[in-house]
C-alpha cells in the first residue's frame, strides 16, 4: 500500500487482522477446509465437474500474472474483481467512514460512484463538468473544494456518457495537488478509445488509482472482470 492510502485508509481497516483461510496447494485435498474428496456427479448432459469439490485459489495468480503482463504494471499492484462496480465499491469501503468521509464526482458521470457511496453512508460532493467548456473536468474547482473529509475523486476518462477525455496535463495536475490528501480514481474503462493511458501516472504519484475493465474495448462483458491498478 502507498504511503498516502496508508494515511488516508479507514483506521479500522487498516487494523484488520487478515482471515487465514486453509492454504492452497496444486493437487493436495484440504480436508481442514472441508473440501470433498470426490468431484460431484456429473449429469446426464455430460457437463465435466471435475475440481469443482475443491476451493479456488484465493486470489487468481496466473490471471493476474498475464493481466500485468498485458496492462504493462506489475502484478503486486493490480487486483482483480468482479466487474468496476466490486473496484468502485471496495474502494469507497475502504476508504470513506460512514457519515464521515465523503467522495467527489463530476456529473454528469458514472452513476455507479453514487450508488455505492449512498450505500456505505459516504457524502458525495458534486462539481459538474464545465458544460460551456465542453463538459471540461472542473480541475480547480475539486482542489479548492477538497477537505479534510474529502477522501476519493473519481475521474471517469474518457467519460461516461460525455464522451470526452481529462487531458493528461490536468490529470497530472490533479494528483500532483491531492498527493497526501485523497485519492484520485481514474475510471480508463474507455481508455482504449483515446489517445492517453493514465496508468503511467502510477510510476509518478502514491495517489493515483486506475480502474481497467475487459467489457468495453475487448468485448468480453459475459466474462465480469475488472482491474485495479493501486
Amino acid at each position: 500500500m502507498s504511503s498516502t492510502a496508508a494515511k488516508l485508509v479507514r483506521p479500522e481497516i487498516g487494523a484488520l487482522k487478515p482471515y487465514l483461510a486453509a492454504t492452497y496447494a496444486e493437487g493436495v485435498l484440504r480436508l481442514n477446509a472441508n473440501e470433498a474428496p470426490w468431484s460431484p456427479i456429473a449429469p446426464s448432459s455430460g457437463i465435466d465437474l471435475n475440481g469443482l469439490n475443491r476451493y479456488p485459489d484465493e486470489r487468481p495468480w496466473e490471471l493476474t500474472a498475464r493481466l500485468a503482463d498485458f496492462y504493462g504494471v506489475t502484478p503486486d499492484c493490480l487486483l482483480v474483481t468482479r466487474g468496476s462496480s466490486e473496484g468502485i465499491d471496495l474502494l469507497i469501503r475502504s476508504f470513506c467512514r460512514a457519515g464521515i468521509d465523503e467522495c467527489i464526482i463530476n456529473p454528469p458521470t458514472f452513476g455507479m460512484y453514487r450508488v455505492y457511496a449512498d450505500v456505505q453512508g459516504a457524502a458525495v460532493k458534486e462539481l459538474p463538468l464545465l458544460a460551456e467548456q465542453g463538459y471540461a473536468l472542473d480541475v480547480d474547482g475539486i482542489i479548492s473544494n477538497w477537505s479534510d473529509t474529502s477522501k476519493l475523486a473519481f475521474i471517469c476518462t474518457p467519460n461516461n456518457p460525455t464522451g470526452n477525455t481529462v487531458p493528461a496535463d490536468e490529470l497530472d495536475r490533479l494528483c500532483k495537488a491531492l498527493v497526501g490528501k485523497g485519492m484520485v480514481v481514474i475510471d480508463a474503462a474507455y481508455t482504449e478509445f483515446a489517445d492517453y493511458d493514465p496508468t503511467e501516472l502510477l510510476t509518478r504519484y502514491d495517489n493515483v488509482v486506475v480502474l481497467r475493465t475487459l467489457s468495453k474495448a475487448l468485448g468480453l462483458a459475459g466474462v465480469r472482470l475488472s482491474l485495479i491498478h493501486i
